[in-house]
């Protein structure tokens, strides 16, 4: 073969390698993307995971067990799946954090539920001040990091702000008082 032909070989191969590595670059770099947009989640739940692990052995009714439980795994999975650098399972878990949060509804009674499972002295102070369900499902939201904002674009409650106006009241909190996200912070200490 003519060393021309060689050369022309040559520059075919070496173009495909440098797509090839231009294709898997951008999909880590997509992935890192995605892994940095729930990094302020990972890291709550991380706090959390030793008492998690705990929590999904000790006697609960059976939906709060099951619930610890699934939480529990989906950690675990998304730890594992972060320190081996696997974008098929980091992906997977992401999709089912995504199915997770996709019902409001659903999410936040479940959320209800854990709080009352795993922040026992919190749950009792909002259920003394007689909130409603949904009052304490949206002081769940705030527990769990979110603001007024991202909670009322969550929930599609165009009403957000006059509904914390009265779980405000509930709890006792004047005009001037702490906002109602560190109100539940400190709740959780």
């Amino acid at each position: 073969m003519p060393a021309s032909t060689w050369i022309i070989l040559l520059a075919i191969l070496c173009t495909g390698l440098a797509a090839t590595a231009l294709w898997q670059w951008r999909a880590i770099a997509r992935l890192r993307r995605r892994l940095l947009d729930l990094t302020g989640k990972i890291a709550a739940v991380k706090r959390d995971h030793p008492a998690l692990a705990v929590l999904a052995r000790s006697p609960k009714d059976e939906e709060t067990q099951l619930l610890i439980r699934h939480r529990y795994d989906l950690v675990s999975e998304l730890l594992a799946a972060v320190v081996s650098g696997d974008t098929e399972r980091s992906n997977a878990v992401l999709d089912s954090v995504e199915e997770l949060v996709s019902d409001p509804a659903a999410f936040m009674r479940q959320l209800r539920l854990l709080y009352c499972a795993l922040q026992p002295m919190m749950a009792t102070r909002l259920q003394e001040c007689g909130l409603t369900d949904r009052e304490f499902e949206i002081c769940c939201l705030y527990a769990l990091g979110l603001n007024g904002k991202a909670i009322q674009q969550y929930t599609r409650n165009g009403r957000h702000f006059q509904h914390v106006g009265e779980i405000r009241k509930k709890l006792g909190l004047g005009e001037h008082d702490k906002n109602i996200d560190g109100y539940i912070r400190d709740l959780l200490r």
